[in-house]
């Protein structure tokens, strides 16, 4: 089988436990997911098939969408309620306003620093965050840079210091460590008490089938279900290549891109993606950079 599944993955569940039932349902061992859900967390994990998993370094790139819950007053070594508690203040919290909340919110959308936090899968030397934590070892991570689109705020419980909003936001975001500073802003503390994640590499949650369903699917059913490569690779620019074009790009020559007008973007630096299609289908991606021009990096066979 080849393509996308759009995932509705449940709580308690690691994405990788998708992976392992994925699997065996389809019958094959290649299968991968986009852009890792916590345990606790639900919502869209597109996983790829197949030829698709070529695709998942682009696919990860895109924005996501978490409809998300803070809960004020508690913090944890997670920073979420699964997490060992470290201070626990809700009786005494002070009152925190709506507009103290929104000010706050303002405060932290754009683009800002974020610290990964202790239990992550970013490595320090080589080495896992959360296998530090666990074996009770302090490692200073690298703050990043990260990009919060959207902040919105969808209700605010004010006497459970319950607040639940939606946020857009750029890969490699940690929701839980928003929920942190956010507390940490309004001086009371913060932790993330529930996280789902409505859209991610152009999958939405609307569409997203539950493995419940999949189960009840044969074979024959379950690869009709799957979503083509290219679904994967929506928002990326694209380029049409003629039969000569696409037989030289799927040999991953170079002379693929003679004849194709070169892009303009002035001051930009790095290699661009391109989706390259052929009249038919996705073929596979290319990257473009001002030294270089056109580059095959992906081609799907």
């Amino acid at each position: 089988m080849n393509g996308i599944l759009n995932l509705l993955k449940p709580a308690g569940m690691t994405s990788h436990d998708c992976i392992s039932i994925i699997r065996r349902m389809a019958g094959q061992k290649k299968v991968g997911h986009t852009g890792t859900l916590d345990p606790n967390a639900c919502g869209v994990l597109p996983l790829c098939l197949g030829q698709s998993t070529r695709l998942i370094e682009y696919m990860d790139q895109s924005e996501k969408i978490y409809r998300c819950e803070a809960l004020l007053g508690l913090r944890t070594d997670t920073q979420d309620i699964w997490g060992t508690v470290l201070e626990d203040h809700r009786i005494s919290i002070p009152v925190v306003s709506e507009e103290a909340l929104l000010d706050a919110f303002s405060h932290i959308t754009g683009q800002i620093s974020q610290i990964p936090p202790a239990y992550s899968a970013v490595k320090v030397n080589g080495r896992r965050l959360y296998s530090y934590a666990r074996a009770g070892i302090e490692v200073e991570a690298v703050s990043r840079n990260i990009t919060v689109h959207e902040l919105r705020l969808l209700r605010y419980d004010q006497p459970a210091g319950r607040i639940l909003f939606d946020i857009r936001c750029s890969k490699g975001t940690y929701v839980r460590t928003i929920c942190s500073d956010l507390g940490q802003m309004l001086g009371t503390g913060a932790c993330m008490s529930f996280l789902l994640r409505t859209r991610s590499s152009g999958m939405d949650l609307e569409t997203a089938l539950t493995l419940e369903e999949l189960e009840r699917m044969d074979q024959e059913r379950f690869a009709k279900v799957l979503l083509p490569p290219e679904a994967g690779l929506k928002g990326m620019q694209k380029l049409s290549l003629d039969p000569r074009q696409a037989a030289l790009f799927l040999n991953g020559n170079t002379a693929f891109a003679a004849g194709l007008d070169r892009p303009v973007f002035p001051e930009r630096s790095g290699d661009e993606p391109y989706a390259v299609y052929d009249q038919r289908q996705l073929l596979g991606v290319a990257v473009h950079s001002l030294e270089k021009g056109y580059q095959v990096r992906k081609v799907l066979k």
